[in-house]
């Protein structure tokens, strides 16, 4: 449990980068502001099913225990991609 309680704080300090980062882009405005919102939302939408079909899968494969590891690690890859795009410049 006390990997899972790490990742899980590391994410979410990435996470909180990767907000920042995409509100500064947001509010400059223009096409590439309403780009990022755009594919910040669609991300969201992608995301969630995806951590959802890997917790279900955790599930079906009698590894529910692995379900919450599973559905963290999409999110991580996620916001990882997203903090490096966001950050390359």
């Amino acid at each position: 449990m006390n990997k899972l309680f790490s990742d899980t704080l590391k994410m979410g300090f990435a996470a909180n980068q990767v907000i920042g980062l995409r509100l500064m882009k947001i509010a400059t405005g223009g096409a590439h502001g309403k780009r990022e919102s755009d594919l910040m939302v669609s991300e969201k939408l992608e995301a969630a099913a995806e951590a959802g079909l890997a917790a279900a899968m955790s599930m079906a494969t009698g590894q529910p225990h692995r379900a919450a590891e599973r559905a963290l690690a999409v999110y991580a890859k996620r916001v990882n991609r997203n903090h490096k795009r966001l950050t390359k410049g």
